[in-house]
């Protein structure tokens, strides 16, 4: 399946700017574990990771096979025996920042779109969830 139009989006996002820094706010605001867990954070390592991990997790549910690897090492760094543990409850509230934020930042945004980030992130979550 293709998201190319989730593909526009995110690259809209990331033209306008403050994407990444308002997704932060948002998922930071959203759950107390979330701060938590983000306390002694590089941020700017981790922003750029974002930017990586989003385009990946596309074309992940694109079945892009050469994003695969990355796949599977990104959702070791999140499984509970993982330099990152990632509780699989949170991945429900990331998506949702993420699709809001989006929402937000995206000068072309229309409503249907909601479901297209939802389908694309979601194969990426689900192998996150699986492997936790």
């Amino acid at each position: 399946m293709s998201y190319s139009d989730v593909h526009q989006s995110y690259g809209r996002c990331r033209r306008a700017g403050n994407f990444v820094d308002r997704f932060y706010e948002r998922f930071l605001a959203a759950d107390d574990r979330v701060a938590a867990a983000f306390q002694t954070t590089n941020w700017s390592q981790q922003k750029r990771a974002l930017g990586q991990a989003v385009s990946t997790a596309i074309s992940y549910a694109e079945g892009e096979s050469f994003v695969a690897p990355t796949m599977e090492k990104m959702a070791e760094v999140h499984s509970r025996h993982g330099r990152v543990p990632v509780e699989p409850e949170l991945y429900g509230v990331w998506l949702e920042c993420m699709v809001e934020t989006a929402r937000e930042v995206d000068p072309r945004w229309e409503e249907p779109l909601a479901q297209r980030w939802r389908g694309a992130l979601s194969p990426a979550i689900d192998l996150f969830i699986e492997r936790y």
